[in-house]
């Protein structure tokens, strides 16, 4: 079973950008992201967008996609927050071809921006800001 952590941050970074993505970037803040809620951003070929559709107490439900040499979609995956982070649990909802990425997602509410932190198969961070929502119906 895939299981993929939101961690919320209560740490500070400061920016900045390079080949391996973020290096530092500022979080801060313990809140849950607002629904109905976009986010969006790229490193090299990849485009990633987190879709918030729903939270309701220390649950929700997201719209996941990743475009470029690995794509794949979900589409209402359910999430969970307990103790400072929220899991997703996407291990049957279309993103089969992402089963060789690590990854946890870091929520920075005062910022209101997400970064996915993949650890493998490479070690980068790719910030997602926030961003219009698409029409209903599309990721």
């Amino acid at each position: 079973m895939f299981a993929r952590v939101f961690i919320l941050a209560a740490f500070p970074f400061a920016a900045a950008k390079g080949l391996r993505g973020i290096t530092d970037v500022a979080c801060s803040g313990t809140g849950l992201p607002k629904a109905p809620a976009c986010y969006g951003g790229s490193l090299l070929v990849e485009t990633f967008h987190i879709n918030v559709l729903s939270v309701d107490g220390n649950v929700g439900v997201v719209d996941l996609k990743a475009d470029g040499a690995h794509e794949g979609q979900c589409n209402g995956a359910q999430f969970q927050h307990n103790e400072g982070a929220i899991t997703i649990e996407n291990d049957s909802c279309g993103l089969s071809d992402l089963a060789g990425y690590d990854y946890t997602v870091q929520y920075c509410s005062d910022q209101d921006h997400l970064i996915v932190n993949l650890v493998k198969p490479v070690n980068v961070r790719v910030v997602l800001e926030s961003q219009t929502c698409p029409p209903a119906g599309e990721v």
